[in-house]
Order: C-alpha cells, then structure tokens, then sequence
C-alpha cells in the first residue's frame, strides 16, 4: 500500500515539480526581489492547496464509558487552485545606470507585464528610461518568462487517519526523501489533530469541532541545494450536520503558508552569488462549505474554499479499520 500511495503522490505533482529543474534555471538569471514577485503567485496556489481538505465532517466520536477508541483511514486529497489572468504577469523597475559617451547616465529599467512563474513562457524585456522618463533604445534587457502557463495548480495528498482519545483524533501523511529521475529527490510530511467540541454541549443540534495541523515540502536538487522548501500551518472551527448518508459541513480557518527558495544568481562576468528568497502566501483566513456521501466504510467528500483564493477540493476517504 505504501508503495502505491508513493506512487501516486509522485505521478500527480511530478509533472509540476518536475519543472523546477527549469525553473531554477530561470531563478538563476535574475536577483531576489525579481525571483520574490516571479514566484509568488505559485507560492500562493500550492499553500491555498495544502491548507486544504482536511475533514470531511465534524463529527469524532466520543464516549464518556470507553473513551479510548480505534479506527484507521486512508484518505487522497486532492485540490485544485484557480488562478487569474493578472496572476500571470507583473511590473517591475529598479535604478540603474548606462554608459554613455566615456561616462554613466542614472535611469531605470521597466519591465511591464513580465510573466510570473505561471505566466507565458516568453521572456520579458527590461527596457531603460532615463531620469526624465524617456525611453533609450539599445539598452534593452532579456530576462525570463514563465515556467509553466496556467491558471490552474492541482495537488494531491495521500493521509493516513487515526482515532480516538477523549474525542481526539488525527492524521499524518508521510514520504521519504524520493527521487525523480535525474531531476532531483522530493520529501513531505504533515499531521494534524482534532477534537470534538459539540460533546460539551450535549443538546447541540450540530457536531462541532477544532483542527489544527502542520505541513512541510521540500524539493532537493540532485547538488543537494534544497531549490524549495515549504512549511504551513492552520487551524479550523468546524460544524456538520448528518442525514443517512449525506453531511453538509462548514468551516472558518486561519492559516499561513511559507516558502524559501535557494539558488545561484549568475551575474553577466560568470561568478555567480548565492540567494535565498523567502515568499509568504497571501491566504490567511477561508470559509470552507462542502458535502460529503458516506456508504459504509467509504466516503466521499467535494468542498469550495473561499478566501483571496478560490479552490476546489475532494476527498476519497476509506475507514479501513
């Protein structure tokens, strides 16, 4: 079982991580604070992803006369992040300065609607204007474009669930430093718990609980540079409500999501100047709704997350014990 929930871990993201390779290979040509604003709608879309799906109901059972229980699941969440088209493309300037007639002439260089790393693959163009804001021809720059077009970022995780202590439960997800191909060797791991809350009230017409959980991506290449690593954490109040086998559920979540990325900045005389770049996503707080079908050891849930990033996000959850 192991081996194909590896598998299936790495046939579904592989694609997209696959293509760190060339995206470090863009990474290497421009400094950080173009690397911060290039790479940030990604950063956005993978920790609006990971902070995803974690329930499928409120419910977790408690009993005052056994409080100790036990039950194992398996779950493959999957997510799906929609993005816009102005995610795709940025502005950027910075001072500079041109030779000019045996001296230096101060301007800056305009880079307008440069692709983001989910933007097109076309390189931008830097462009010079001096300090009365007009444009000098023969000065122009190529920088980079985008790593992959799309305003859609899917993700895929596979969990194992566990349970229950005085009406806690929880779930971790765990993969070893894996290689793929020649690209480089990727590594993950999260867990989260949860409580039942709704048992403290006793006539509560709804199951009520909290969540809280961590976590953390990285993606090694084959020099040992960690090109990405990732870390986030959330933190949830939940409500459902059951009807044989339909549950309508509900959530508020505050959440963060960080990413740091490493890399050799070439400069134009070959030295090359090492560079860590630190990106925060922007999603910290999501209303969650969504429904789930139970058929006896299975379930089946379809949820919409709903903060500055829309997502859509499913679960196919398997009690086995």
């Amino acid at each position: 079982m192991r081996k194909f929930i590896t598998l299936l871990f790495v046939l579904f993201i592989s694609a997209g991580i696959a293509n760190a390779q060339g995206l470090e290979e863009k990474l290497q040509k421009v400094g950080p604070d173009y690397a911060k604003l290039y790479m940030q709608p990604l950063v956005d879309a993978l920790g609006t992803n990971m902070n995803s799906n974690y329930f499928y109901d409120a419910y977790v059972p408690f009993d005052k006369k056994v409080p100790i229980g036990f039950n194992v699941g398996i779950r493959f969440r999957f997510m799906n992040t929609f993005m816009s088209s102005d995610d795709q493309k940025f502005n950027f300037s910075y001072a500079d300065s041109i030779a000019v007639g045996g001296g230096y002439a101060k301007g800056t260089y305009r880079a307008q609607d440069a692709p983001t790393a989910i933007g097109d693959k076309t390189e931008a163009i830097g462009k010079f204007y001096d300090q009365n804001g007009n444009y000098v021809p023969g000065q122009d720059i190529t920088l980079i474009g985008g790593a992959f077009k799309t305003t859609s970022v899917p993700f895929f995780i596979p969990e194992i669930t566990f349970g229950t202590l005085y009406g806690t439960d929880g779930s971790i997800s765990f993969l070893p430093k894996i290689k793929i191909s020649d690209v480089g060797s990727l590594s993950y791991f999260g867990f989260t718990l949860r409580h039942n809350i709704s048992h403290y009230f006793p006539k509560s017409p709804v199951d009520i609980a909290v969540q809280g959980g961590y976590q953390g991506l990285s993606f090694t290449e084959p020099d040992n540079n960690d090109l990405w690593k990732s870390g986030n954490f959330f933190i949830n109040g939940q409500v459902s409500k059951t009807y044989k086998i339909l549950t309508g559920y509900a959530a508020l979540q505050y959440e963060n999501f960080k990413a740091d990325f490493s890399y050799n900045y070439l400069h134009s005389n070959g030295t090359k100047t090492p560079v860590k770049v630190t990106v925060d996503g922007n999603n910290n707080f999501r209303f969650v709704i969504g429904g789930t079908v139970k058929v006896g050891f299975f379930a089946f849930n379809l949820d919409a997350n709903i903060g500055k990033r829309f997502a859509i996000s499913s679960g196919i959850n398997f009690i086995i014990l």
